[in-house]
């Protein structure tokens, strides 16, 4: 049988060769531990390699200081409740486990310690393989196996130090979701938390050559100032540094790459349903902190992404003007497109951004449609081409200038001229300011923009507001690229909006006015 899965368990095997076998795989898998004795839990969707990642983690006698930071709903408590269970049950003989459960208030931890004893209790499996387990003390706070294993509930504002039981410290301290928006609200309570963690909770583990205890701090990161992210900032700096570092850590994001990261039970529709509902009453940031693990710190962020506009307009073409339209009314706008191209001319494998925006005459800027994949640079001149004649008549197309990169802009305009019904003369090579960060030009003109509500996007267009969101130390910012292409140097129409039935007026006017089509420019409109 494969790690990790139960098919040929049989508990009601009478026969001590198969009890053998059955813990022999237990022992040294957390997973298939919980899949056997604790399957309303284990069993409810297919493990991810993280899971294994943590199991394994968990198990290592030899790690004295783990910290575990997942994404909500990811199991990381009932991995840990398994993991604590596990080591009552898998002790070697004569050692006793001194443990805490710790929660930000005990009543949190005594509802983790109820999980616990049902399960010594009332748990069929676990009675035939092991035994009963009850002990002598058995309470909501504090439980006593039959071994003379010890767990005790507790908050974070109790204390820890000085407890020694049974001839020994603690051998196990698990500090679960202890980190809150309530009590790391303040700086001064905040500061109290890591010096509670690294000066009482710490130093109350057992020392005794041969039964080091070992700290688990499992949850999410609340805050961008929390003891989660300092411990996990210090473990990305040795990283940096190639120096070794006192926490074992496991960091995970519900999305890492654009994969789930535990697809069989949140895909990636549903991490998108999810973050949908949070964007959508202007909570992002919190989809970003429980999701995520990422905390920012909103006071300080460049774009503030809960001024952002969404907008569902259909796009309308003219004789030479674009409407967005919708049921009530009609918008006159000025389409422009943006291309941030790879930094070489041969360099295929970065990412292309091909940027469609529009402008109305108050200066409101709506996101029509991006490109944003992996395109060879020579295929790149055929796509701007369809994405700006799609959303005709354009502008202007501001195509990113940098050493060989002129060629892409000339070979638009030169597809512009074969058309006919476009001109050449659409293209145009934009050079970023000398002497200015990237980072800096970016914000100078894109931050106004969207902190004061002018910029309007589509709700599918996701990738973007990530990279706001992240906005200066994202991996990415292709797309702000691309959207400052576009927006550089562009011009309000005239008209302002109007009613649907008005333009269905006057377009029957224009009509009948025009008793043969003109050939104008894309750029201009101007007559041919």
């Amino acid at each position: 049988m494969e790690t990790g899965t139960i098919d040929n368990f049989n508990i009601n095997s009478s026969g001590l060769s198969e009890k053998e076998r059955v813990l022999n795989i237990v022992s040294k898998d957390l997973i298939a531990f919980g899949q056997l004795f604790l399957p309303d839990d284990f069993m409810k969707s297919s493990p991810a390699p993280f899971h294994y990642e943590v199991g394994n983690k968990l198990l290592d006698k030899s790690i004295r200081k783990l910290c575990v930071v997942l994404p909500r709903g990811h199991s990381k408590s009932t991995m840990a409740k398994a993991a604590l269970l596990h080591k009552i049950y898998f002790n070697p003989q004569g050692k006793k486990e001194f443990a805490a459960w710790v929660s930000e208030e005990q009543g949190q931890a005594v509802d983790h310690l109820k999980y616990i004893k049902n399960h010594i209790e009332y748990n069929n499996a676990l009675n035939y393989y092991f035994g009963d387990m009850i002990g002598e003390k058995w309470t909501e706070k504090e439980i006593t196996t039959s071994r003379g294993d010890r767990i005790i509930a507790k908050g974070t504002s109790q204390r820890l130090r000085g407890r020694s039981e049974l001839g020994t410290r603690y051998t196990n301290i698990i500090l679960d979701d202890f980190e809150s928006e309530l009590n790391t609200k303040t700086p001064d309570r905040r500061r109290e938390i890591k010096e509670w963690v690294m000066s009482t909770v710490y130093p109350s583990l057992e020392e005794s050559k041969g039964n080091e205890g070992s700290i688990w701090l499992i949850g999410t990161i609340v805050h961008y100032d929390s003891a989660l992210q300092a411990i996990y900032d210090g473990y990305l700096e040795a990283q940096e540094k190639n120096s070794k570092y006192t926490w074992d850590v496991i960091f995970h994001r519900a999305l890492e790459d654009g994969k789930p990261l535990w697809g069989s039970y949140f895909s990636k529709n549903k991490i998108n349903e999810i973050r949908k509902d949070y964007e959508n009453v202007g909570q992002l940031h919190k989809f970003a902190q429980e999701y995520m693990n990422d905390a920012r710190d909103l006071a300080t962020a460049k774009f503030k992404i809960d001024k952002l506009q969404h907008h569902d307009y259909q796009v309308v073409s003219g004789d030479n003007q674009v409407y967005l339209k919708d049921k009530n009314t009609i918008i006159p706008v000025n389409v422009y497109v943006g291309v941030d191209l790879a930094y070489e001319a041969n360099a295929n494998n970065d990412y292309q951004v091909i940027m469609v925006t529009a402008v109305d005459s108050e200066k409101n800027y709506y996101i029509l449609d991006y490109y944003h994949e992996h395109l060879p640079l020579y295929e790149m001149p055929q796509k701007i081409f369809e994405y700006a004649k799609m959303y005709s008549p354009v502008r202007r197309v501001n195509v990113e200038h940098v050493g060989a990169q002129g060629i892409i802009k000339d070979s638009v305009n030169k597809m512009g001229g074969f058309d006919r019904k476009m001109a050449p003369g659409i293209a145009r090579g934009v050079r970023p300011p000398n002497g200015i960060k990237k980072e800096d030009r970016l914000e100078s003109l894109l931050c106004p923009i969207v902190n004061r509500g002018k910029l309007f996007h589509r709700k599918v267009h996701q990738e973007i507001v990530d990279e706001m969101f992240h906005f200066p130390k994202g991996k990415n910012d292709d797309l702000l690229d691309g959207l400052w292409y576009s927006i550089t140097n562009a011009r309000s129409p005239l008209s302002g909006k109007f009613e649907s039935n008005d333009f269905i007026a006057e377009s029957k006017q224009n009509h009948k006015k025009t008793k043969k089509s003109v050939l104008r420019s894309w750029v201009t409109g101007q007559r041919l």
